[in-house]
C-alpha cells in the first residue's frame, strides 16, 4: 500500500519541535531566538500530529473501526501514563484535595501525554460532529480554536485582572484541551482528506501560502515576546493546515512506518530523558534538545522492537 513518507518525516520534525519546547531550544544563545522557536514556531507540532491523525480518520471511519481506533489510543493512553506513574503518581493522603489532583492528572494527562488524552476526546466529539453539514463542521473549527486562542490571551495579557475569573484563565488546561485544540485541527485534517482540498491548490500557491503563515506566526510571537509561554497562537491555524498540504504535495512514495514509528516513540520517551538530565547534569537550551533528541532515536531501537512484539506500545 502507497504511503506517504513525506509525513513521516513532518512527524520526525515536530517530535524534536515538542522536544525543543521541553528543553527550551536557543535559551542559551538568545532570549528572542527562544520566544520565537519555543513559543512560536514550534507550537505547530501537535497540531501538526493531529492534524495527521484526522486526516487518515477518514479511512478508519469508512471502514467502521472507529471503535477499534478508539480502544487502540486508549491502551496507548494506559501504557504511556504508566511508564511515567513514577513522575506523577504520588497520593501523600487520601485527602479530596489529593484524588483531585490524580484525577486531573489522568484525565488530562501527564506533561506531552495530554495529546493523547486530547486525542481521544477529540475522536469521540468528531464522531457526534461528522453527522452534521460541511458549514456546520468548519464552524465548529473555527468557534473551537478562536475560544481556546481568546481564552489564552485574556490569561497572559491579563484582560480580566482582578475579576472573579481571572484565575480560571491562568491554568494551561482551561485551553490546551480536547475540545480548543485537538478536536479543531483533528477535525481539519479529516476535512483536508474527505474534500481532497490538497488536490485542489497547487504547489506554488501552498508554498507561498506556507511562508505567509510562517511570516504571520513569528511575527505573533514577536509581539508576544515577554509575555508568558503561549499554546494557542491565532496564526497556527493559518500555517499549521498549509504545511500540512505541502507535505501531502511532495508525496514520497514508500511502504515502511520506521520513520513514523521513531517519531511516535521520541516524542513518548524523550520526557524520561529530559528529567534524567535535568536532575544530574548542567546541561541546557540548544545542547539540551540536541542531546534529548539522540538519546531518544537510540532508545526508540529498542522500544520499536518492543512493539514489533507487543503491537501497543507506539
Amino acid at each position: 500500500m502507497h504511503r506517504n513518507i513525506a509525513l513521516d518525516i513532518l512527524r520526525l520534525i515536530m517530535a524534536f519541535m515538542v522536544i525543543g519546547i521541553h528543553a527550551r531550544f536557543l535559551a542559551d544563545v538568545s532570549p528572542l531566538g527562544e520566544y520565537l522557536t519555543v513559543n512560536g514556531l514550534f507550537r505547530i507540532a501537535v497540531p501538526v500530529f493531529l492534524m495527521i491523525n484526522g486526516f487518515y480518520f477518514l479511512p478508519v471511519l469508512s471502514k467502521n473501526n472507529h471503535r477499534k481506533w478508539l480502544k487502540r489510543i486508549f491502551i496507548l493512553y494506559v501504557i504511556w501514563m504508566l511508564f511515567y506513574a513514577y513522575a506523577w503518581l504520588d497520593v501523600p493522603d487520601l485527602s479530596f484535595e489529593s484524588l483531585m489532583k490524580i484525577a486531573h492528572r489522568i484525565l488530562f494527562g501527564y506533561l506531552h501525554l495530554w495529546y493523547i488524552a486530547g486525542l481521544i476526546g477529540a475522536t469521540v466529539l468528531f464522531l457526534f460532529m461528522r453527522r452534521f453539514s460541511p458549514a456546520v463542521i468548519l464552524i465548529s473549527i473555527l468557534l473551537t480554536f478562536a475560544t481556546g486562542v481568546f481564552i489564552e490571551y485574556s490569561g497572559n495579557y491579563q484582560l480580566f485582572q482582578n475579576s472573579a475569573v481571572s484565575p480560571i484563565f491562568e491554568y494551561d488546561w482551561i485551553h490546551r484541551n480536547f475540545l480548543f485544540v485537538s478536536y479543531p485541527f483533528f477535525a481539519l485534517g479529516y476535512m483536508i482528506n474527505k474534500y481532497s482540498l490538497y488536490k485542489r491548490i497547487s504547489m506554488d500557491i501552498i508554498v507561498v501560502l506556507s511562508l505567509i503563515g510562517l511570516g504571520a506566526l513569528l511575527g505573533e510571537a514577536y509581539i508576544n515576546f515577554h509575555h508568558p509561554d503561549s499554546d494557542n497562537l491565532v496564526t497556527v491555524i493559518l500555517l499549521t493546515p498549509a504545511l500540512f498540504i505541502l507535505f501531502l504535495k511532495i508525496d514520497i512514495a514508500g511502504h515502511s512506518k520506521k520513520i513514523a514509528l521513531y517519531a511516535s516513540s521520541i516524542y513518548f520517551i524523550h520526557i524520561f530523558f529530559l528529567g534524567f538530565l535535568f536532575k544530574y547534569t548542567e546541561i541546557k537550551g540548544t545542547l539540551l534538545t540536541l542531546v534529548v533528541f539522540i538519546l531518544s532515536a537510540i532508545a526508540s531501537f529498542f522500544v520499536i522492537k518492543i512493539n514489533n512484539r507487543f503491537k501497543f506500545i507506539l
